[in-house]
């Protein structure tokens, strides 16, 4: 029996913030497959975190795609979920 697939995971995010370079170590170390959204870059990046957290501070993470994402905010907490989950 295999096991249920991860779903997708993107982080947003800007150049320079230290949080999120934070975030961005541990994936690195786990090895992940992290699509990455500059909020500073992408206007239409930051305006989808905007509408779904009400604020634009990052880093944030969106597990899952669609209606049935989960947004997870605050660098300390994210890199708890990915090292329980993927560590």
């Amino acid at each position: 029996m295999t096991a249920p697939a991860k779903p997708p995971l993107a982080l947003f995010h800007y150049y320079g913030c230290p949080f999120c370079t934070m975030v961005d170590r541990v994936v690195e170390q786990l090895g992940l497959e992290v699509e990455r959204h500059d909020i500073f870059q992408d206007s239409s990046a930051r305006e989808q975190l905007i509408d779904a957290t009400g604020r634009q501070t990052v880093p944030v993470l969106k597990i899952g795609d669609g209606a049935d994402a989960k947004w997870m905010p605050e660098s300390r907490d994210i890199m708890r979920w990915l090292q329980q989950e993927y560590g």
